[in-house]
């Protein structure tokens, strides 16, 4: 195998990949339009961290209220 036929190789492996990866990120832009994740308003896990963290900060403290700023 000559130097022209291996490069001429290399670059086709490589156009193969690309078409392949391409393939797959648009199976997966599809799966996704087709298949949306489930949204729930269940923060307890959420909660639970803050909480466990500012009483690890704070011991003495209690959490009464959390709420979002916009």
């Amino acid at each position: 195998m000559s130097g022209s036929e291996f490069l001429i190789d290399c670059i086709v492996a490589i156009i193969i990949v690309f078409f392949i990866l391409a393939i797959l990120s648009i199976l997966i832009h599809l799966l996704t339009k087709i298949l949306p994740e489930k949204l729930t308003n269940d923060d307890s896990v959420l909660y639970a961290a803050m909480t466990s963290h500012i009483n690890r900060i704070y011991p003495q403290s209690k959490i009464t209220k959390i709420e979002e700023l916009k």
